[in-house]
């Protein structure tokens, strides 16, 4: 009788004797070769065929993440069941995350313990020897949505090639929060966790509930779980809600990552959960603002209302404007098209599609380099929350602020250095040379006569300096009056702006905005 083949990779001798010795006259799995080095074992696997890996954490020169990440480019394919000496999350992590089907811990291991982890990775990988075909029993993975059907489901159901009941049926949504880090592939890093994320699912329902999963295409996951012999109603709502916190709770435990969960209601039949998925799809992908790391039920929460609100064309005018002329209020203007975004819950692609318009202005004007902007693109085709959008937005431009900061430091003084930073940050505000000079901590008749000889205008022209340019690029706005221009820039008094705009600019405030 043939069986399902192991291999062994452990320095410790007494450990692999021990599960040697569990698996003698197994009928169903069987050790080919033990090793007790990892090197051995990969120069043994490029040259031979295997079932599943068993496979030490810790062992000097190659260690078990190392093995597996050059297993996989053998075998990619290939289930590893990982082992810890003991009970350390760091490398049972590192393991899931790079790919293993499950994991032993030794000071837990016993026979029956090793044969259900077997026995899990059998049926998820559908392991059997040679020549038989057979579905997953429990846990069944479909990853095409065409499968993802009630009638293909019953069909697998009445053919007895899966494990599962078709009445008082749940559905639970799953869309783990990836942090797509630059050093690894954004599709297999996806694909690895979620793997995982189906692991840690396997070890939750285990035999307690038949369930059936279905991957997207993005990686996220769609359990059906059948409470088929439970009958109080409170009792399996109260089971969904203790799932879904296991979930979060062991993602972050083991994967170092957070999951948006969604969950349905029990339904009688499987057609009534089926019928609920597009509601659960919805309040899935409205983490878009509702945010990551959350437990969300169908029954009280109601989806988001996208609307078809777009930025206005002349707040891409003023934001070229000021990209232009080198105006520092171009961070205050990405901001607020940030801000109007999110408070108007725009469309995913529409807010995509800015972002991507931003990043590109960024470059046409010179803040970003070629190579940056395309690995901004990058990181954005990732993303599936508005806040990460911002956060890589205003990265962006705290890095560029930062630069700015450094230049005026190699040219300035330490005093006129903090003043300039102090006027640029400050000077839509009712401020002054006084002021200024106790915030940089000289006298006020001293820090007159260093900004004028280090920048060649007096404190007060450089300050009006700053507002004319921020009334300029406020002037280009059609939806902003002359008053709130006038406050916005700084100024108090608007006589007092008309004046200043009209000798610094050389026409009136309202020639400007017809000109533009």
């Amino acid at each position: 009788m043939e069986k399902i083949q192991l291999v062994l990779v452990d320095d410790e001798l007494s450990s692999r004797n021990t599960i040697k010795k569990y698996l003698e006259e197994n009928d169903i799995y069987e050790i080919i070769a033990d090793f007790k080095n990892g090197k051995t074992a990969l120069d043994w696997l490029r040259k031979n065929s295997v079932d599943i890996l068993l496979c030490d954490m810790q062992m000097p020169e190659m260690n078990g993440v190392e093995l597996m990440r050059n297993v996989h480019i053998i075998n990619e394919y290939l289930p590893v069941i990982a082992i810890s000496g003991f009970d350390d999350f760091n490398f049972v992590r590192g393991s899931l995350v790079n790919g293993a089907a499950n994991y032993l811990l030794k000071h837990e291991l016993t026979k029956e313990y090793l044969l259900h982890v077997l026995d899990q990775v059998r049926e998820q990988y559908r392991i059997v020897p040679k020549g038989k075909k057979v579905y997953r029993k429990r846990g069944f993975c479909i990853r095409e949505e065409i499968s993802f059907q009630a009638d293909y489901i019953r069909k697998l159901t009445e053919e007895n090639k899966i494990e599962f009941c078709c009445s008082n049926v749940c559905c639970i949504a799953i869309s783990p929060d990836y942090k797509i880090r630059k050093d690894i592939h954004p599709l297999e890093y996806k694909q690895d966790i979620s793997k995982a994320v189906i692991d840690i699912i396997s070890q939750i329902l285990g035999e307690n509930y038949p369930y059936i999963i279905y991957m997207t295409k993005e990686y996220h996951l769609y359990i059906l779980i059948s409470f088929e012999k439970e009958k109080s109603m409170l009792l399996m709502m109260n089971s969904i809600s203790n799932i879904a916190a296991r979930l979060q709770r062991l993602a972050i435990r083991m994967l170092d990552t957070t999951l948006s969960v969604v969950c349905g209601e029990v339904h009688a039949n499987l057609d009534g959960a089926m019928q609920e998925i597009n509601k659960i799809r919805i309040l899935l992908h409205d983490k878009f603002y509702l945010g990551e790391n959350r437990i969300v039920y169908t029954t009280v929460t109601n989806p988001v209302v996208y609307s078809g609100q777009i930025l206005e064309d002349t707040c891409w005018e003023q934001l070229e404007f000021e990209f232009a002329n080198h105006m520092p209020a171009y961070i205050d203007t990405i901001g607020e098209m940030l801000d109007i975004m999110e408070r108007g819950q725009v469309y995913k692609k529409y807010a995509h599609q800015c972002c991507v318009q931003i990043i590109q202005l960024m470059k046409k004007y010179g803040y970003l380099e070629e190579s940056d902007t395309d690995q901004q693109f990058q990181k954005m085709d990732q993303f599936e929350v508005f806040g990460q959008y911002r956060s890589l937005i205003l990265e962006i431009l705290h890095r560029q602020t930062q630069d700015l900061r450094q230049q005026e430091r190699k040219q300035y003084s330490a005093n006129i250095t903090k003043a300039l930073i102090y006027i640029q940050e400050n000077y839509t505000a009712d401020i002054s040379l006084e002021k200024c000079a106790e915030i940089v901590g000289c006298s006020y008749t001293s820090l007159s006569k260093e900004f004028k000889k280090e920048t060649g205008l007096r404190f007060v022209e450089y300050l009006n300096q700053q507002r004319v340019n921020k009334a300029k690029s406020l002037l280009i706005r059609n939806d902003i009056s002359m008053k709130e221009i006038v406050e916005q820039s700084g100024f108090r008094n608007y006589n007092y702006f008309f004046k200043v705009f009209k000798e610094m600019v050389g026409m009136t405030p309202s020639a400007f905005a017809a000109k533009k």
